[in-house]
């Protein structure tokens, strides 16, 4: 959700007040205003979204359908906030004290502190909010003062979040999420570009399992859009966490290296020695030692590969003496193809991708447990009908791949 965009607590409060009680009455009661001004606020949120979501009856106030499917994303909202305002809070925090934050918390605060976790510092806030700086700041003070705990450090001459600053706006633009989501569902997008489906693709994540899912979902409803993100899993890990992602496709870690994380696994996608077709090595049934040492690899910079290949060269007492180290797979391949060196791909990415001018070398074991690939979600991630149909296409182009059927 851009910044700009981030919704009028005032009105979202009167709204969920509404679905609770469900009443205009009994709303006003629970916030302590008055029944004309909750009816004003409703009408707001309903003119801003141009969808009706209360039809007024002789009993009180009903939900329309679209705004059962809102009230149920305001209401993830308010807790996903309350956990955030809970987390800055820590050692100081009681239920009653939580609860006066959220009331008090204001759109103008929420906006400003995002505008400067997104942009990186207060100047850059400003600019994307289009105010002065000296408003981004204010603001920022007094939600400062409002949980009485400092949020903004000095960086020289920049003024910028710190840690605890930068973890309170990663779990209020979570909580933002899902207000977008409910946006999408009943069809009142906050904004022109946000994508109803953000995927994170890691770099040996099976391709056409990918394009097969995503063109599959994408027909099913022309009105939604899709975004694919390449990147390691650290980068990737990273704007899930943020909710700048709605999940990674890809290699599982099994366990996920933070506990809001959730994986599903699809399938198994071992890693393999891979060598070009015709390889002098590939007609071997047994690969020893003294070969594996004068073969030429082409080595990964980071991530898991690099850490797989390295504890393969540890094991065989090997010390490779390769003179090409890159992770950018186009190029790793194109290496693979065009000479004798060596790289750790997957089995899927040779079988099912398109590689078939290249093949495994099963003599040569890798010490690495059984690799699955599936979807990463945060835990508690509740997908759109959209977001779903996205899985369930995942799972039926995985199972068509395995099965044949």
């Amino acid at each position: 959700m851009d910044d700009r965009h981030f919704p009028d607590l005032r009105r979202l409060r009167a709204f969920e007040a509404i679905a609770e009680s469900g009443s205009l009455v009994g709303a006003a009661k629970r916030l302590r205003i008055s029944q004309p001004a909750v009816t004003y606020l409703i009408q707001q949120l309903e003119a801003g979204l141009a969808t009706r979501l209360l039809e007024r009856t002789s009993q009180g106030a009903r939900l329309t359908p679209k705004g059962e499917a809102f009230a149920a994303r305001v209401v993830r909202f308010f807790a996903a906030m309350r956990n955030a305002v809970e987390a800055q809070l820590g050692a100081a925090r009681t239920e009653r004290r939580a609860a006066s934050v959220c009331e008090r918390l204001t759109r103008t605060q929420c906006r400003a502190l995002l505008a400067v976790w997104r942009g990186g510092d207060a100047q850059d806030g400003a600019r994307r909010l289009a105010v002065r700086e000296q408003a981004v700041l204010r603001a920022i003070r007094s939600l400062e003062s409002l949980l009485a705990a400092p949020l903004l450090e000095h960086g020289g001459a920049r003024v910028q979040l710190n840690a605890g600053g930068r973890e309170f706006s990663r779990r209020l633009a979570l909580a933002a999420q899902e207000i977008t989501s409910g946006l999408q569902i009943i069809g009142s997008g906050p904004a022109p570009g946000v994508r109803s489906l953000r995927i994170g693709a890691l770099v040996l994540s099976p391709r056409l399992i990918l394009a097969e899912a995503v063109d599959a979902c994408a027909r099913s409803d022309p009105r939604q859009s899709i975004e694919i993100t390449e990147g390691s899993y650290e980068e990737l890990v990273a704007l899930l966490r943020s909710g700048a992602i709605d999940l990674i496709f890809g290699a599982l870690r099994d366990p996920p290296p933070y506990d809001d994380l959730a994986e599903t696994a699809l399938h198994e996608d071992p890693y393999v020695v891979a060598c070009r077709r015709g390889h002098p090595l590939a007609g071997l049934k047994r690969i020893g030692r003294r070969q594996l040492a004068a073969a030429q690899f082409v080595l990964p910079t980071a991530g898991l590969r690099q850490s797989v290949m390295e504890r393969l060269l540890a094991e065989w007492g090997v010390e490779s003496a390769s003179q090409i180290h890159t992770s950018w797979l186009p190029s790793l391949i194109a290496l693979v193809r065009s000479s004798d060196r060596l790289a750790i791909l997957s089995q899927w990415h040779i079988d099912e991708d398109g590689a078939h001018d290249l093949q495994a070398l099963p003599a040569i074991k890798i010490p690495h447990a059984t690799r699955h690939v599936g979807a990463t979600t945060r835990r508690n991630w509740l997908p759109t009908p959209f977001q779903a149909c996205f899985l369930e296409e995942l799972g039926a182009a995985v199972q068509v791949r395995v099965t044949g059927r």
